[in-house]
């Protein structure tokens, strides 16, 4: 998966960096999550098969309504 994949299925399902990193497991800062996300999306660091194979699922399915009410987001 590219990073312009990434970003795009990541707007499809209208997510924040912060909110998409946060779904795909990145725990810790805000900012520290934004910017790892933002690199995968630039191609700046390589993507891990792990979550190229959750970011298709999510495509698929969308983001369980858990994970979007625990990332501040009403479903």
């Amino acid at each position: 998966m590219t990073g312009s994949e990434l970003k795009r299925i990541r707007h499809r399902l209208g997510l924040s960096a912060i909110a998409w990193g946060r779904a795909l497991g990145y725990l810790g800062e805000d900012a520290t999550v934004s910017v790892t996300v933002r690199r995968y999306e630039s191609d700046g660091r390589p993507i891990p098969p792990w979550i190229g194979r959750l970011a298709e699922m999510y495509a698929r399915h969308g983001v369980p309504k858990q994970f979007l009410r625990w990332h501040g987001r009403s479903p």
